[in-house]
């Protein structure tokens, strides 16, 4: 099978770090597009200059203007650059890295069985790339000593968002069927967009098509700290995120993968989390009061959080 890897081009300052764990994957990309999306086309002039030019002829690198309007824009920018060609699609985020196996890893998963995408864990690192902790597994995953396990929509579903817990991880460590990569472009269920969580939304969403494979192993890391969106309490992203987990259980009781006791289990735990992070903030003050109110089981709360959730959007230009 061939395998593609999109890059969303931003950052420059891990540009290194990131092409020598290509150049070093015992099972190497087939192709590597880079959508670059700084404001400066730095990212271009880096992947061009002569300090970079040994490592850049060892791989099979395009790089592509980016359209300049966010990041997720970018990410199906990326998806239309990729046109087919490949059964296998690696969307990987520039300040995350790999280790040498995790094309090889993944690639096995998928050859064992029919997946929508395959999911390896990973470490969290600091800004130096030195690992500092993981993310909590699920009791029946981490007891589990298979290294791979196949994952129903059933038990994602389940384990995430009544929880308000993404113990999946992100785009980066995550290879997605060529058949899933149109996902990108719908993120939403029963018309309730999932923006701020596309990562988690798109794993659920690829559960319903197909079981997923979760490698155990801890293939690669995310970076935080720095100026990731993941650490911007205060920045849109965050509270999309927050707000995001609302919205999945919304439309995943609409779509019948949660029941409604589920559903509000989830807005139980967003609820006092908004009211301690953004009671102070506009723009969040209307959430605190209508999930309180989710919180306690008013059907019509329901319909005034979609109504907010879209005018939040529309504001915040998702």
């Amino acid at each position: 099978m061939k395998i593609t890897t999109l890059i969303p081009a931003y950052k420059t300052k891990y540009i290194v770090e990131l092409l020598v764990s290509l150049q070093r994957q015992t099972r190497p990309s087939n192709r590597i597009v880079f959508s670059d999306d700084s404001p400066d086309g730095a990212y271009t002039a880096l992947l061009d200059s002569e300090a970079l030019r040994a490592v850049r002829q060892q791989l099979p690198i395009e790089v592509y203007a980016g359209p300049r309007k966010g990041a997720y824009e970018n990410f199906k920018h990326l998806a239309r650059l990729w046109g087919g060609g490949s059964e296998l699609v690696h969307l990987l985020l520039d300040d995350d890295v790999m280790f040498p196996d995790f094309y090889e890893r993944h690639l096995q998963a998928h050859a064992s069985g029919r997946f929508s995408c395959s999911i390896s864990g990973r470490w969290t690192a600091n800004e130096q790339g030195q690992p500092i902790g993981v993310q909590p597994l699920p009791a029946g995953v981490a007891a589990s000593r298979e290294r791979m396990l196949s994952l129903s929509d059933e038990v994602l579903f389940m384990s995430t968002v009544p929880l308000c817990t993404n113990w999946l991880g992100e785009f980066s460590n995550c290879v997605m069927r060529a058949e899933t990569l149109p996902l990108l472009f719908e993120p939403r269920f029963a018309d309730v967009s999932y923006a701020g969580l596309w990562d988690l939304g798109y794993f659920l969403a690829a559960s319903t098509q197909a079981p997923v494979a979760y490698i155990q192993d801890r293939l690669g890391y995310f970076r935080t700290g720095g100026d990731n969106n993941s650490s911007q309490l205060f920045g849109k992203f965050m509270k999309a995120a927050h707000l995001g987990y609302v919205a999945l259980a919304v439309g995943g009781e609409r779509i019948g993968k949660l029941n409604k006791e589920q559903a509000r289990q989830c807005y139980a735990g967003i609820a006092p989390a908004l009211l301690q992070r953004y009671a102070s903030q506009a723009d969040m003050q209307p959430f605190c009061v209508i999930l309180a109110r989710m919180a306690e089981g008013d059907a019509q709360a329901v319909q005034a959080f979609e109504q907010a959730w879209a005018h939040y959007l529309r504001e915040q230009g998702f």
